[in-house]
């Protein structure tokens, strides 16, 4: 198996978790949380971010599955997003989870279908964001940390083939590029010298 690099260490997920997790007490105070995280991928995640929410909650998890549809009378392929079970949302606070928000696609269909209900508010937690993969104009109201690359993120319940989603940590493949901006080498460089100066 080839090797992980660490994006981000348990310390650091830890201390976003618990910052989220203040920021969604404070603008749900004295208010009833309906949490709602998709099964194969939030369960960690979830279940740390629950725990550092300060009103009550209730949990709820679905399955999405995606499936290419022939249409019968063009013809041609269509993506179609299904998922169960359906979440009884009406006069409730939404809070759906998820690990990894990329294209917005799926997360989109999800808030429309649930504002179907007539929620009392619906906001969008993710641990990770990865704003250049999007595709509709969708921005969560609570992240944990923005991701530039598009590397394959796994741990902390994330997977990779059904594999590494146990590890405590975020990683990539030791090869691939963080998405982390570095400063450039040459900056680094001259403050070193002025730095020997002084």
């Amino acid at each position: 198996m080839r090797k992980l690099k660490v994006l981000h260490t348990p310390q650091a997920i830890a201390r976003r978790v618990r910052a989220m997790g203040r920021q969604i007490s404070r603008d749900f105070r004295g208010q009833i949380l309906d949490v709602v995280g998709l099964v194969d991928s939030t369960h960690v995640f979830m279940a740390d971010l629950i725990r550092q929410i300060r009103v009550p909650v209730r949990c709820h998890f679905i399955r999405v599955e995606a499936r290419d549809i022939r249409d019968p009378v063009t013809g041609k392929e269509r993506l179609e997003i299904f998922y169960s079970p359906e979440i009884d949302a009406a006069g409730r606070n939404i809070l759906l989870v998820r690990g990894v928000l990329n294209s917005g696609v799926t997360s989109e269909f999800l808030l429309r279908r649930i504002g179907l209900h007539r929620p009392r508010a619906v906001k969008t937690a993710v641990l990770l964001d990865r704003e250049a993969g999007r595709r509709v104009p969708l921005e969560p109201d609570y992240f944990a940390f923005r991701l530039a690359s598009n590397d394959i993120v796994m741990g902390y319940g994330l997977s990779w083939n059904g594999l590494n989603g146990n590890l405590p940590y975020l990683a990539v493949r030791a090869n691939a590029k963080s998405g982390v901006r570095r400063r450039p080498a040459r900056q680094v460089a001259r403050k070193k010298k002025k730095a020997g100066r002084r």
